[in-house]
């Protein structure tokens, strides 16, 4: 089971082919990936004007987990734990803890933001931009 970030879905729009292959691929693979309901507020915040219906139908390739108690206490544990020695944000506490919940690995290039040893990371290939 994979819990996806934001930041690829954020590389498919912005073209990263490695993002676009690694979400196929993983879809035929698995059948199913997860985002976290806030992936979807993260994206939805940063769509552009005419990106509606693109957006409408990246999002329906996903299972959207909410944020639920269980989530919710995880992610207050991370913030506790790490929002101080490593910047942690309450958005990427929120992704982290719904990993953590669903016992999904997380695939994100920003490695870097999520400093706990509970949960299974990996980043995907960066890739170059499609022409």
């Amino acid at each position: 089971m994979q819990l996806v970030d934001t930041d690829v879905l954020i590389d498919h729009f912005h073209g990263v082919t490695a993002a676009t292959e690694y979400i196929a691929s993983a879809l035929l693979a698995d059948g199913e990936l997860f985002i976290s309901a806030i992936s979807v507020s993260e994206i939805l915040a940063g769509m552009r004007k005419g990106e509606e219906a693109d957006t409408e139908e990246l999002l329906a390739l996903f299972t959207i987990q909410p944020v639920g108690e269980a989530e919710a206490r995880a992610a207050g544990m991370y913030l506790n734990q790490f929002a101080q020695t490593h910047r942690l944000e309450l958005g990427d506490s929120i992704v982290a803890a719904t990993a953590r919940v669903l016992g999904a690995e997380l695939i994100t290039r920003n490695v870097k933001h999520y400093p706990m040893s509970d949960i299974v990371i990996r980043a995907p290939e960066r890739g170059r931009k499609k022409r």
